[in-house]
């Protein structure tokens, strides 16, 4: 296909994830699938600018506004061809939030946290790598890395997590025989991460709060050694049903699966758990490298309700924690408004817990994180300083 097709399918497709609702990979498969004859190699030069675009697109606005381009699709294959410096000095004059392509006051919040906040945040323009968690209890991560190189497929171990397989090329995983035999899942190394921060014993009890798919559920049975009680709870009954199987092909009998009503309505259970895992639905802040749109979509109210309602999911599962037991609360956010201010408020109005150290968890796995000092309970995750998702997690302890 030339490449002014190639470039009109872009546009095509930014024009029609930027009126849309839906998740931007979403409405890509479906593009793609209705139109057949875009070859494979097309598709991935149509997804890969594409995504590209959507993580650039305010510096794309801006350079095909100064040079006279079609769209931002035309704007953004220069950028990817030339670099920004090789578009000229005048680029060095535009705002600092569209040079790092994001909102300037989410710049502005995210400078509470780092000074070099606007290097975090041109670290989310470029594309993430796919990363697999190897489920340890059946297969090393040694073996699976030789399985995969076996297939040539580039891949390499994590540095961060001990489960972790990084992979930076393109792969048709779903139909790989060692994620269809349930020895890999997909799940970024922040992520893995959070599992690692409830330090699970094996017998423990386990309550995943706002379980999802199960992705995080499905790493804490792997670190029970499948021995523990482990119930994923959501009200989205949708994902909790992909549990089932991806539980099955992983060969792991102890999750429970038990959707829950939405947060307001009374709930009718007093049971109590050693560990309880709030992941709290979010902005979505820290995946915008997967998913480039929700930055340009968040307003500061929708963050505020994001915080109001982390709060309050908080407040419902603190009493499900077991004296001395375990509360650790993450998100998938950067954004400090739904992380440490969301923690440091339950805590001050919940003396019955406390902040415990993270370090010694990840220490039991050989972890190191890189700038976590020995007495943070707290943990923000970042491409620019860790390679992750921006994740965030908080562990702390029911005391009495």
């Amino acid at each position: 296909m030339q490449v002014e097709s190639l470039l009109g399918h872009s546009a095509e497709l930014v024009r029609i994830i930027r009126k849309s609702s839906q998740p931007s990979d979403v409405i890509a498969s479906e593009y793609f699938r209705s139109k057949k004859y875009i070859g494979a190699s097309d598709r991935r030069f149509i997804s890969g600018l594409v995504f590209h675009t959507l993580r650039t697109l305010s510096l794309c606005e801006a350079i095909a506004k100064h040079e006279g381009l079609a769209d931002v699709v035309h704007a953004g294959h220069a950028l990817m061809e030339k670099g920004l410096d090789g578009l000229g000095p005048w680029t060095h004059q535009l705002p600092e939030h569209v040079r790092v392509c994001t909102q300037d006051w989410l710049l502005a919040s995210t400078r509470t946290r780092w000074n070099d906040a606007a290097d975090v945040w041109q670290s989310m323009t470029s594309a993430a790598p796919l990363v697999l968690r190897v489920n340890l209890r059946r297969v090393s991560r040694e073996r699976a890395l030789k399985h995969l190189h076996t297939d040539n497929i580039e891949a390499v171990a994590s540095p961060l997590s001990p489960a972790a397989i990084i992979i930076n090329q393109r792969v048709n995983l779903l139909q790989h025989p060692l994620y269809k035999g349930g020895i890999v899942e997909v799940q970024d190394e922040g992520s893995q991460l959070i599992g690692y921060a409830c330090a699970p014993r094996e017998h423990d009890r386990i309550l995943d709060a706002c379980a999802g798919a199960g992705g995080k559920a499905l790493h804490l049975a792997d670190l029970q050694m499948a021995k523990g009680q482990i119930v994923a709870n959501d009200i989205e009954w949708n994902r909790l049903k992909e549990i089932g199987p991806r539980a099955n092909r992983a060969g792991v009998r102890c999750i429970s699966v038990e959707q829950r009503a939405a947060s307001g309505v009374k709930q009718r259970d007093d049971r109590q758990f050693d560990i309880v895992l709030v992941d709290a639905p979010c902005s979505g802040m820290g995946t915008v490298r997967r998913m480039p749109m929700v930055k340009w979509r968040i307003t500061q109210d929708t963050l505020t309700r994001h915080a109001r309602k982390q709060r309050q999911v908080l407040e419902e599962y603190a009493p499900r924690v077991a004296d001395g037991g375990v509360l650790v609360y993450g998100t998938c956010s950067i954004m400090p408004e739904e992380n440490e201010r969301v923690v440091q408020g339950f805590l001050a109005d919940h003396p019955e817990f406390t902040g415990e150290p993270l370090a010694p968890c990840f220490a039991q796995h050989g972890i190191n994180v890189p700038g976590l000092s020995t007495e943070q309970s707290m943990l923000q995750l970042d491409p620019l300083h860790h390679g992750t998702d921006g994740l965030f997690m908080a562990r702390m302890r029911r005391v009495g």
